[in-house]
Formats: C-alpha cells, structure tokens, sequence
C-alpha cells in the first residue's frame, strides 16, 4: 500500500476508536525508540496532530547518542504538551539539557498531572525513589512481559516488573525491544510496548476511570 494510504487508513482507524470513547479521563499518544528517524518523527507529528492528544509520552531512545540540540530539535518538532524519558541510546548529560532549555517536560524522577491522571517516570539515577501513578513510562519492559528479542531471549528488566507490581499503575508504557510491540494486561496493569523501532507508529491510549485502553497504531 503507497504510505500516504497507510497514513489515510491509520486515521480512519483512530477515528473510529475515538468514536468508541465514553468517560474519558486522559488520552495520550505514546511512542519510543525514535531513534533520529525523520521520516517516524513526521508521522508521529501528523498522528499526533490529528488526535490531539493530552500529551505526547515518549518512552526513550529519542536518538542514538544524539548531542543536547538533536534531542531538543526532536522534542520541540513535536506538537502539543510532550513529557519524555531518554532511553539506553539517549546521553542523560544530552537529554536532561534539551528538556531544560526546550518545551518537553522530564518524567525523570518526577509525577505530572494530566487532565487529573498521574504520570510519572523512573527514579534519578542513584535513587530507588518510585513514584505513584495511574500512568508510568519507563524505556525497557518488565522482565517477561514484552520483552522478547528472538530465541526465547527476554531483556525487560527485573526492578521495572517490580515497581509495576508494587505500584500497580492502570499503564505502563514503554519501548525498547523493537521485537515485542504489542499490548497485555498482567495484574490490572495494561501494559504497551509502543516502540517505533520496526515500523511501528506507537499507540493510543486512553484512561478512563479505573480502566486503560489502547490501539497501536
């Protein structure tokens, strides 16, 4: 299919989920491992354009060792209110710069409220601190939850499935494992692997009540 009929077909679809929404509370586009990837950066700035969503997550790997004006030249192209993490391939000296100086918000260590929900990010480096949420983006997976590479290899990590199970956030969103994008609920948790790292165009997401929904798109 020519990609500018991908594009018209995707937002078909996202228009129809969006007819499906009744009590919304928070509603996010997510999306990881950009990796400096133009032609991604676009389509995500054309979904999220067309949504118009609370806020943009972005779940890390905004670049590949990008310096602080790639990471800030990523995040001010995009549109709306964007909260990010960086992820293994992002410089944290790089990352933390451009959130200072540009327009995205640093879920690092932090909880933000987004039309009365709760998101929040990993710990500081150095800091076992892990904040309550109803939303927690983290870049690597909960170890054993889409997390496969290939061969039965799994990479998520062991504190980000404990922190899931001791704060049990209604999403987890996260990247990483370009192998694994995908969606699963494990303990009243709906957990979204929404990386763009094969092609993909991350997930919507939506936050009603006591529930959580999305679509990868």
């Amino acid at each position: 299919m020519h990609e500018r009929a991908r594009e018209v077909s995707g937002l078909n679809g996202l228009k129809k989920f969006q007819r499906m929404r009744e009590g919304l509370v928070a509603r996010f586009l997510a999306v990881a491992d950009l990796h400096s990837r133009d032609a991604t950066l676009q389509v995500i700035r054309l979904l999220a354009e067309a949504q118009a969503p609370d806020a943009l997550l972005l779940a890390g790997d905004v670049t590949s060792h990008g310096s602080s004006q790639e990471v800030r030249r990523i995040l001010d192209h995009l549109p709306g209110r964007v909260l990010a993490i960086p992820g293994n391939l992002d410089l944290a000296a790089a990352f933390d710069a451009a959130v200072a100086g540009g327009k995205a918000g640093s879920l690092v260590g932090a909880c933000v409220q987004v039309a009365g929900v709760r998101v929040a990010g990993p710990p500081r480096h150095g800091s076992s601190a892990w904040l309550p949420c109803e939303v927690l983006v983290v870049h690597e997976p909960p170890r054993g939850i889409l997390d496969d590479v290939g061969g039965g290899r799994h990479i998520g990590l062991i504190e980000h499935l404990e922190a899931m199970r001791r704060l049990k956030p209604l999403l987890l969103v996260c990247g990483h494992c370009h192998e694994s994008a995908g969606i699963e609920v494990h303990g009243g948790t709906t957990v979204v692997n929404c990386t763009a790292g094969r092609g993909g165009r991350g997930a919507l997401v939506e936050v009603s009540g006591a529930q959580a929904r999305a679509q990868l798109l």
